[in-house]
């Protein structure tokens, strides 16, 4: 009988340590928090081969997660069109050598900090400046929240580029600058 109670016990001791630890694992499928980058396709607007109108360039960018959203979207933008097209019949807007110092999108308006080569290695010319500043301001306002662009060299706005446009107002997005 003694024996009896023993194994009993055995037995009930056994099942409640597999039944405690079948629950120590855990059976939770990890959830995404967010912080994994985003992959997004864009379209860049460069200058055709006689600088009279924008053609879209599409790609492929990766923007990192943050409270910042649209900035970091609007940064990455930004490098690519100084990066310049990919297609050899496109012609880059923005001088090669040309640093992004900064920017940021606040009620719709993104502004965007250069250095001074945007200024001093530019072409020129009207159309030049227009191809520059519209490639910039159509691109950018293809990012949901910016609706318009204010460009800055080295944190101060400017009168005009390069003589030709007035930029002491904001840019909005110009459709009819793009070829069709």
């Amino acid at each position: 009988m003694r024996r009896k109670i023993l194994l009993s016990l055995t037995l009930v001791g056994v099942l409640a340590a597999m039944l405690a630890l079948s629950g120590c694992h855990s059976t939770d499928v990890p959830t995404q928090t967010g912080n994994q980058p985003t992959i997004k396709t864009i379209t860049l607007y460069f200058s055709d081969d006689q600088a009279m109108n924008l053609v879209g360039e599409t790609r492929e960018i990766t923007i990192k997660p943050s409270a910042q959203m649209a900035s970091d979207e609007a940064g990455e933008i930004v490098k690519e069109l100084i990066a310049g097209p990919k297609d050899p019949g496109l012609i880059a807007t923005i001088p090669a050598d040309t640093l992004l110092l900064g920017g940021e999108v606040a009620e719709g308006i993104a502004t965007v900090d250069f250095s001074e080569e945007l200024r001093s290695n530019h072409p020129g010319g009207s159309s030049g400046e227009l191809m520059t500043l519209y490639s910039l301001v159509n691109s950018l306002t293809e990012v949901t929240g910016i609706k318009q662009v204010q460009i800055q060299i080295h944190g101060a706005d400017l009168d005009t580029l390069a003589g030709h446009v007035d930029l002491t107002q904001p840019l909005t997005r110009d459709e009819s600058k793009i070829k069709k």
